[in-house]
């Protein structure tokens, strides 16, 4: 599987934003994977982070990952590549503790974040890991409090950098409301939800970390 190297860009290169609901319908229509939040945990090409890390800079990167929160407790679920007709969505059931940008490290927070990014990774190790963005920058974490969670239970999940020095990373956006920079992803057939399986096979074989701007539709 490989994330393209660059944000969705019209014919004239300005980059496209959008908010979740919309980002779906575009790659599905396109026949590409929507990048989701262990995608961008688990990027290790040096191209690529810096890619990413120029977005962050930019604007939010709106993920794949939704999270739909309960109206009474702390409990929710998270779903990667949600919606999508490409790739298998991957759901998580967890309790997700509300974080107003500071965090502990304890078990509740490492669960929410293992599930966050798909990984069976210690919180020191997640951390660190993050850091790869910009080693001097604060690790923020946000999810909504139990007020907001009641009013609104369907959330994405977004990453940027922000004022201060700051990496945030958002638990808490409206998946209609929040827009913000996207990326497709090639991925192998064999992840290819049986809908897509053999169709347009060519797609998932294209030249690794593709550099050119995709055109806007």
């Amino acid at each position: 599987m490989q994330i393209n190297k660059e944000s969705e860009c019209e014919v004239v290169k300005n980059k496209i934003k959008k908010n979740q609901k919309d980002w779906i319908e575009r790659f599905n229509n396109k026949g590409e994977k929507m990048i989701s939040a262990p995608d961008i945990y688990k990027a290790e090409n040096k191209e690529l982070i810096e890619s990413l890390k120029e977005d962050f800079e930019e604007s939010w990167i709106v993920t794949s990952t939704r999270i739909i929160y309960d109206k009474k407790n702390l409990n929710a679920e998270i779903i990667h590549d949600v919606d999508s007709k490409i790739a298998r969505p991957k759901k998580y059931k967890v309790k997700i503790p509300k974080l107003s940008g500071s965090f502990k490290q304890d078990s509740e927070t490492e669960k929410y974040l293992q599930a966050l990014f798909d990984t069976k990774d210690k919180i020191d190790k997640i951390l660190k890991t993050l850091k790869k963005f910009g080693k001097d920058k604060e690790l923020r974490f946000w999810t909504p409090s139990q007020s907001s969670r009641e009013s609104k239970q369907v959330r994405s999940v977004g990453l940027c950098f922000y004022g201060f020095g700051r990496f945030d990373v958002s638990g808490d956006s409206w998946f209609g409301g929040n827009y913000g920079f996207s990326r497709g992803v090639i991925i192998d057939s064999a992840k290819q939800t049986k809908k897509t399986r053999g169709k347009s096979k060519w797609k998932y074989y294209q030249e690794i970390m593709n550099t050119e701007h995709k055109n806007r539709q």
